[in-house]
């Protein structure tokens, strides 16, 4: 990492976030520096105010069963950043106001994993030695932590080119296991109309020269919009007419345009910090919903869907709103972040003020 201290706020030690970190060394501008622990924090005082950081980790993702992090499902490699998962690949500044500039490189053993995937664009790829192969990929974007994404494995793609209005080509992709790639179709559908929604009727367009949708049948939600580089539960990508019902379509396409919607809601225009996690997931909510009434065409089609969208509003967040589970759109505290994902934070807003 390259860093700068800010000169307005009075020097203090770096605190970077970690969990579940095996640590070899960290080195300030190429050499040795000191360190010490604090809880699950890495902290570092007496620095320069500008340097290049380096930190060295090991983790072993085979055993990660909080698919948290960097974790191996069927053999291949996938991450889940969202909230605070990032934190569990390397020790980072791990919030949602902390903006930055990633390049990633992949090297692996080509055999085994022949595709290598993350946030951004593909500027280099190559063999190495020993059956070994690279992939780098530079997000000319700057993110936060928590839309970092990383895929190796063994997979295969349905690829489709598409031309934006204002002339510019990109490549869009859904990855998935081998066997599963005819069901796919409807998902790659479901992302055409999307892009080409979103920059019809708010003029925004698709930002990178491709944009990759990877399924995955372990994960934890149902998908997350990281940027570029899409992971979803394999529930909203496949689907095929002999086994997927109306419902199945529908929910793939609402998935499918939810996440690629965030990528201005919520990925280029992001959170400050996690208590306004309901300013993201309420507009993309309200996004999505239109985008699924636009595509019904007539309007009683776009009547009965509004219903569809009420009917859930009054069966799922109602009675959360009535229990329990009772919480504000915007909550005064939290002890896991994790615990706030749910129909009161996604549903309550645009449904109610739409």
């Amino acid at each position: 990492m390259t860093l700068r201290r800010n000169a307005e706020v009075a020097a203090q030690p770096l605190k970077l976030d970690g969990e579940e970190l095996n640590l070899s060394r960290v080195l300030v501008n190429g050499q040795g520096t000191s360190f010490k622990m604090e809880g699950n924090q890495l902290v570092l005082d007496n620095l320069p105010d500008e340097f290049e950081l380096e930190i060295f980790t090991t983790t072993c993702p085979a055993k990660n069963t909080k698919l948290m992090g960097l974790y191996v499902s069927n053999d291949s490699f996938f991450t889940q950043c969202e909230a605070e998962g990032f934190r569990r690949i390397t020790y980072f500044l791990d919030r949602p106001d902390v903006m930055a500039s990633y390049s990633v490189t992949l090297r692996a053993n080509k055999a085994q994993y022949p595709v290598l995937l993350s946030n951004g664009n593909l500027v280099e790829q190559g063999n190495l030695e020993d059956g070994r192969h690279f992939a780098k990929w530079v997000d000319p974007h700057k993110k936060p932590s928590y839309l970092f994404a990383l895929v190796a494995g063994q997979l295969v793609s349905r690829e489709q080119r598409i031309t934006s209005r204002a002339g510019k080509e990109h490549t869009l992709q859904v990855y998935v296991r081998p066997g599963d790639l005819d069901k796919t179709e409807h998902a790659m559908t479901s992302l055409m109309h999307s892009v080409a929604w979103d920059e019809a009727r708010f003029g925004l367009p698709l930002d990178l020269e491709r944009f990759m949708i990877v399924a995955t049948s372990d994960f934890n939600m149902g998908a997350m919009e990281n940027k570029g580089l899409n992971i979803f539960n394999t529930k909203y990508v496949l689907a095929n007419q002999a086994t997927a019902t109306d419902t199945d379509f529908g929910n793939i396409e609402s998935v499918v345009g939810h996440e690629y919607f965030h990528n201005w809601t919520g990925n280029r225009v992001t959170c400050r910090d996690w208590f306004q996690l309901s300013l993201k997931e309420g507009l993309t909510v309200f996004r999505d919903q239109e985008f699924s009434q636009d595509l019904c065409g007539e309007a009683s089609a776009r009547a009965v869907k509004r219903i569809e969208d009420v009917r859930v509003l009054r069966t799922a967040q109602f009675p959360e709103d009535a229990g329990p589970m009772a919480h504000p759109v915007r909550p005064d505290s939290y002890i896991e972040i994790s615990n706030f994902y749910t129909v009161t934070i996604y549903e309550k807003v645009p449904r109610s003020c739409a």
